[in-house]
């Protein structure tokens, strides 16, 4: 059966199975990463400022990642519905054009970022003691977000020619990688950041090297050929439009990561700034599912979208939000009861640390069950050619929500109010999103498969 076909004619579950357990396993592994690199980080001679400087460093990864979602799930998302159109010259072409704009994004990132690194830290939130960790790390990742931004982009593409198993070997075998450098660098040869930092862009390389020798390799519709050179702005465009949502959000995240380290630091020191990368970290590992289901069935959804089968959108997102929300309960409990144990693997022989962690973790996280709900929404709308919805929904939770929050509620209730202002913005981000989202999922009711939309 030619593969994007299975799309069509396999049956749902198993399909957003086979389309986010890769995606799935790479976030898991990352998310483990982080976790233990903070651990040998926090645990080593840098202590808790190590584990801020990482804090510090995180929105640059972050921005990195909003331009690999920009391009990379933007383009994927044009080439998925010209698949489903039939059009496989057409998406194969916007696969092309988004490698060309990834690499010409990462290069000027890569400059920007080092020839400004320490006012970028400063702004970060980077104190006195902290600035000297964050840069010695920031340095090395800044010097390789290039092959970073090519690697997460380039994935979505082999998710839509349904090359799920080889998609899998290219984001785990970066994870993999790093894990193994940390503990070689970190442990063995006690490199502290700056082997975390080599670790990184070592695994980020392997990654890359997986996609690239296949693509080039390829003899299937997605492969590299001459347009790659060729610039279009109208396709550039359409592709940056499309992707909009997921630039959004990420952009947002990384806004959000600096005003939180720098509530944190106002308020708590850089203890605090520790702190709350410890729950932040703890965060993106409970949030892990959301993620990957998200970006595994806005292949399927933007597909279905363009064959006109419109049942199996309406079945895509009612099994994804069903499981995304089970699961991250079950993690939030797992979470809730061993608090304290779960906060002494990031700094163990600091009772500050844990005691500020473990408290401030189970607030902030309170409502996470509910963010599927939110994340699942604003991808259906990207998956529909409705960025500018989608966007919308995508800033409501961090941008629109948290943020004033974030500035507002410290100013009565001390370092407590940072703590709340997270399950506040994912509760009414949902009150947001679940209206819009059953409203359109009623116009596809009406609809049989086949017709066109108005």
């Amino acid at each position: 059966m030619d593969s994007t076909r299975i799309m069509r004619e396999e049956k749902i579950p198993k399909l957003l199975v086979s389309y986010s357990l890769p995606v799935f396993l790479s976030y898991l592994c990352n998310s483990i990463y982080n976790i233990i690199s903070r651990a040998f980080i926090g645990n080593g001679r840098a202590g808790y400022e190590g584990i801020a400087a990482l804090s510090v460093a995180h929105p640059i990864t972050l921005v990195t990642l909003a331009f690999a979602f920009l391009l990379g799930m933007g383009g994927s998302t044009l080439a998925a519905i010209r698949v489903g159109q039939g059009d496989k010259t057409g998406a194969n072409r916007a696969m092309n054009m988004s490698l060309q704009l990834l690499l010409i994004v990462g290069i000027l990132i890569t400059t920007i970022g080092l020839l400004f690194l320490d006012p970028l830290l400063r702004l970060f939130g980077a104190s006195d003691n902290v600035l000297p960790y964050a840069r010695e790390y920031a340095r090395i990742v800044v010097g390789g977000c290039t092959l970073q931004i090519v690697s997460v982009g380039m994935t979505n593409y082999m998710r839509v020619e349904g090359k799920t198993r080889l998609a899998m070997l290219a984001v785990i075998i970066g994870p993999i990688v790093n894990i193994i450098f940390s503990t070689l660098f970190i442990v063995v040869f006690d490199m502290g950041l700056t082997g975390a930092a080599l670790a990184t862009v070592m695994a980020q390389f392997s990654c890359t090297a997986v996609i690239v020798v296949h693509y080039i390799r390829s003899k299937e519709f997605f492969h590299f050929d001459r347009t790659i050179l060729d610039p279009d702005p109208k396709l550039a465009a359409e592709i940056t439009y499309l992707g909009l949502s997921a630039f959004a959000l990420q952009i947002c995240q990384g806004l959000v990561s600096i005003l939180l380290n720098q509530v944190a630091r106002t308020y708590g020191g850089d203890l605090a700034v520790s702190g709350m990368g410890v729950v932040t970290t703890l965060q993106t590992f409970v949030l892990t599912i959301t993620t990957a289901v998200n970006m595994g069935s806005q292949s399927l959804i933007a597909y279905n979208f363009g064959a006109k089968c419109y049942s199996r959108i309406r079945e895509l997102i009612r099994t994804a939000m069903i499981a995304s929300v089970v699961i991250v309960l079950i993690e939030y409990i797992i979470l809730k009861i061993f608090t304290v144990p779960i906060a002494a693997i990031f700094c163990k022989d600091n009772a500050e640390v844990i005691q500020f962690s473990s408290h401030a973790m189970v607030i902030y996280l309170l409502m996470s069950p509910l963010v599927p709900i939110q994340v699942q929404g604003s991808g259906f709308f990207q998956a529909i050619k409705k960025p500018l919805t989608a966007m919308l929904l995508s800033l409501s939770r961090q941008a629109i929500i948290l943020a004033p929050l974030l500035l507002v509620l410290p100013r009565f209730m001390g370092i407590e109010g940072m703590f709340y202002a997270g399950p506040i913005a994912d509760l009414l981000s949902v009150v947001i999103t679940l209206p819009m989202l059953m409203r359109y999922l009623r116009r596809l009711r009406g609809l049989d498969d086949g017709m066109e939309m108005n």
